[in-house]
């Protein structure tokens, strides 16, 4: 029998729309039973590879570049947020 463990996945703005169901709110505790990585989480919520978004993991950006790499481990926090555009 595998170990599960939990990640909090925060969104913010139109990436909310992204969230698995049911919950409320942007924020939603995971279990995982086996490694999973960001990229993982973009394919199973069906994110465009296109759409415009900062990623951190634990207060560290994570890049595109890295989105398969970048495993998720018990506790962290993965955020996903709007890209910010200034004027």
């Amino acid at each position: 029998m595998s170990e599960t463990f939990s990640v909090t996945i925060k969104t913010g703005g139109a990436l909310t729309r992204y969230l698995p169901e049911p919950g409320r709110g942007s924020t939603r505790v995971l279990q995982f039973e086996h490694p999973t990585s960001v990229q993982d989480i973009l394919q199973q919520w069906q994110v465009p590879r296109d759409q415009p978004m900062m990623t951190i993991l634990n207060d560290t950006m994570v890049t595109r570049p890295d989105y398969p790499t970048t495993l998720l481990s018990d506790q962290d926090v993965l955020s996903l947020m709007p890209a910010i555009t200034a004027g």
